[in-house]
């Protein structure tokens, strides 16, 4: 057999001489096989492939043996594949297998020649194998009747040893090594050998089978007598048949530990349910409360850890700086070891996006050794949320608050309350109404879910809130929580963020070391000031993610060297140009514009305010999509230097003869807030005395028609704006003086804050001289 023939590779059963078997094949390359043998009449060689289980093998994966095979019948699919009928007919080994354009795969094959040592031995391993398949078949009647009929048929010694090893239950392994011998004498000796070891097999196989059914009988009888003698119980008791379920879960609810008013009830529903048949709708509503209840950790509690230091220092390893807001967590860590059963403060974070807010939830269960859960209230309109569907409506289920102390295990997490003042309402009812009682610590002891409909002790969770404007928040729902304000960051704080934290954790997701990627310092302060605008990290974090991923890709690519971005051109390099040029401090070079500084929800900003004089016309002017706050501002700024003329030396007619034109740049951001009073009022006057306002000055402040300058809020937002602006001189109402203590050391000394009273001293020092 030098010739090319068609090959197909057949694991699932191995193909001996004299066996028949049907296959499916579906692979494109076995149907090419099939077809090629067909149509040129040339032998089929079925290969076992070496690993059994890959899908489709290639020329190196096959055996070194296989067995020339005829097709007897095919049948065609619509799918593509066939199922033929193939017949073994001589063993041969395999020579240079290969990729055939035509076949799929194709190759050479030689007889493997058998040889036989002891012909005596032969004839009676021949003898003992037709006795043994008699015993076989005798023992187990559920074999094959093909089988049967080997042990009758004048079949030779080498074809019944191969039909016989094709139908037996032997490993993989063992199939190979009998295809393989071309030995007779050991062939024989191998097949009476398997057959020994299916006859324990199927003894033992049987033996199991009779003792499971025996088995199941009992457990059959035993279940028929069990239900005769429920029922005749409920006949004199007076109640129908209950269930062995409804006893398990009141065996479950006997040991959870939950109060008595509550076990109570719940032993009433499973009475009631008892009292149902299984297949009634009613049966499945009991059966899911008592689900629930079962699941709730009413004893489960974790144990708050008593040590300071060691939850200090989770807290500094998770989070770089907000030290009032580790105080306070430790001050709550102090009372609870004071006094175990406190009622848990609800404390409300409350800052820009990315500064570490939910975060710092997973920290505070860490530092307590508490379990957490997340309750996102983003978008969540529905009262039924918070409190849970009645059990009568279909598919009624309990509420956030609820499933998240199922989830966290225990009857004392941390829950993190994210987004609250993005809670919305609508006729469904309103979410925030229904967190009035939740996040109250008078009242949340019994708290009541509208699905559980019991008591349930809130008490003693630690909730945390978490939000980005707290005068989005409702007064009263205000009123319950404990305000912490977490600021921006400056720039030192966030490269050592991204120093300590971030680097090594984008490293980790992106599969990189050290030596792979290094950023320096002047390179993450680059990306701060030109390609993030916030006051958290966030984007900071994708831009980084950028970098590594870039860095990524070209050392997959072949780059053998260290990637180092080091300098500003590196990351222009790699990020491209500049997204964000801050707003320079001294574009002031004319009368009329004057420099403020604004609190944002995502950190503070400086803002440009533009005034113009308008001749031929009277009134004020204004445009930049102001609010209505900020319009009323810049009327009483008009009003107060109106009044304030003769002071500023302006001519009474010529201010009344002209009209003032006030803008804010950047119309398209909607601006509100009282806290650019003062600017507008520099801006008018400035335009009216023709005097410039100095650079590198920006101020904030609300301002009274009787000229007092009014504290505002967000200084460290805004403190931190101006120095990104190159500010060298910031202006705030004294009433502001004792919120200079949140501003880190570094700004103090880099900036000149004055603290003003009245509008005299903002003009004093905000005009340059005539």
């Amino acid at each position: 057999m030098t010739s090319l023939m068609p090959l197909v590779s057949l694991a699932k059963p191995v193909l001996f001489p004299g066996m028949i078997a049907r296959v499916h094949f579906t692979l494109a390359s076995e149907v090419a096989a099939v077809d090629t043998h067909i149509e040129s009449q040339r032998p089929l060689l079925v290969v076992p492939p070496i690993d059994p289980l890959r899908i489709n093998p290639g020329p190196m994966d096959l055996h070194s043996v296989g067995c020339v095979a005829q097709v007897t019948r095919v049948v065609r699919l619509g799918d593509g594949s066939v199922r033929v009928l193939l017949e073994g007919i001589d063993r041969v080994a395999i020579r240079d297998p290969r990729a055939d354009p035509h076949a799929g795969l194709a190759a050479t094959a030689t007889p493997l020649n058998t040889t036989t040592t002891d012909n005596a031995m032969v004839a009676r391993l021949h003898l003992a194998l037709r006795d043994g398949l008699k015993d076989l078949i005798e023992s187990d009647p559920n074999l094959p009747s093909t089988l049967g009929r080997l042990a009758d048929t004048d079949t030779d010694a080498s074809r019944l040893a191969d039909r016989i090893v094709a139908n037996l239950t032997i490993p993989y392994e063992d199939f190979l090594a009998f295809l393989t011998e071309p030995s007779l004498d050991q062939r024989m000796e191998m097949a009476v050998a398997y057959l020994l070891k299916e006859r324990e097999y199927r003894a033992l196989q049987n033996s199991i089978q009779q003792r499971t059914h025996d088995r199941l009988d009992k457990q059959q009888r035993d279940f028929y007598v069990r239900e005769q003698i429920r029922a005749l119980r409920g006949e004199l008791e007076g109640n129908p048949t209950g269930t062995d379920e409804a006893d398990r879960i009141e065996a479950r609810l006997k040991e959870l530990g939950m109060p008595e008013d509550t076990l109570e009830e719940a032993l009433k529903e499973v009475n009631r349910m008892r009292r149902m048949p299984p297949d009634a709708a009613e049966y499945n509503v009991a059966r899911t409360w008592l689900d629930w209840l079962t699941n709730m950790p009413w004893s489960t509690a974790t144990e708050d850890s008593r040590d300071l230091l060691a939850a200090r220092k989770v807290l500094d390893d998770d989070h770089n700086g907000l030290e009032r807001v580790k105080e306070r967590i430790l001050e709550h860590l102090a009372v609870t070891q004071l006094n175990p059963d406190g009622k848990a403060p609800i404390l409300c974070f409350v800052g820009p996006p990315g500064v570490g807010k939910t975060t710092l939830g997973q920290s505070i269960a860490k530092a307590l050794g508490r379990n957490y859960q997340r309750v996102s209230l983003g978008g969540v309109k529905d009262e039924a949320e918070i409190r849970g569907h009645r059990r009568t409506y279909v598919g009624a289920l309990p509420g956030r608050l609820i499933n998240a102390i199922k989830r966290a295990g225990s009857r004392n997490p941390v829950i993190v309350l994210d987004e609250i003042d993005k809670l919305g309402a609508d006729f469904r009812g309103d979410p925030t109404s229904a967190l009035l009682e939740v996040l109250d610590p008078e009242q949340n002891s019994a708290f009541v879910d509208h699905y559980l409909d019991v008591p349930w002790d809130l008490s003693q969770v630690l909730f945390v809130c978490t939000a980005n404007m707290a005068d989005q928040i409702p007064s009263a729902l205000n009123d319950r929580l404990e305000m912490i304000e977490i600021s921006g960051y400056i720039q030192e704080e966030k490269i050592e963020i991204a120093t300590r934290h971030l680097l090594d954790r984008l490293r980790t997701e992106h599969g990189l070391s050290d030596a792979h990627l290094a950023i320096s310092d002047e390179a993450i302060a680059h990306i701060i000031e030109a390609y993030t605008a916030e006051a958290g990290v966030r984007n900071l974090v994708r831009e980084l993610a950028k970098l590594h991923r870039k860095a990524a890709r070209q050392i997959v690519e072949g780059r053998t060297d260290p990637i180092r971005v080091a300098t500003t051109d590196d990351v222009v390099d790699l990020l491209g140009p500049p997204r964000h040029i801050p707003e320079i401090a001294e574009r002031v070079d004319v009368p009329g514009v004057a420099l403020g500084l604004a609190w944002t929800a995502a950190g503070g900003d400086i803002l440009f305010i533009e005034a113009t004089a308008l001749p031929g016309a009277k009134g004020l002017k204004l445009t930049g999509s102001l609010g209505d706050v900020m319009k009323e501002s810049a009327e009483a700024a008009m009003s107060l230097v109106q009044s304030m003329h003769a002071s500023l030396g302006i001519d009474k007619a010529s201010v009344e003869q002209r009209a003032v034109h006030v803008h804010v740049p950047q119309g398209s951001i909607p601006k509100d807030g009282p806290s650019a009073g003062v600017t507008m009022v520099t801006a008018i006057a400035s335009l009216l005395t023709g005097r410039e306002v100095r650079p590198y000055l920006a101020m904030s402040g609300e301002i009274t028609l009787r000229g007092k300058v009014l504290p505002v809020g967000g200084v460290r937002e805004k403190v931190l704006a101006a120095r990104r602006a190159g500010v060298k001189t910031v202006l705030l109402p004294k009433h502001n003086q004792k919120d200079l203590i949140d501003v880190p050391e570094k700004l103090r000394t880099d900036i000149d804050v004055r603290f003003v009273e009245r509008i005299e001293d903002v003009l004093a020092v905000a005009l340059a001289p005539a």
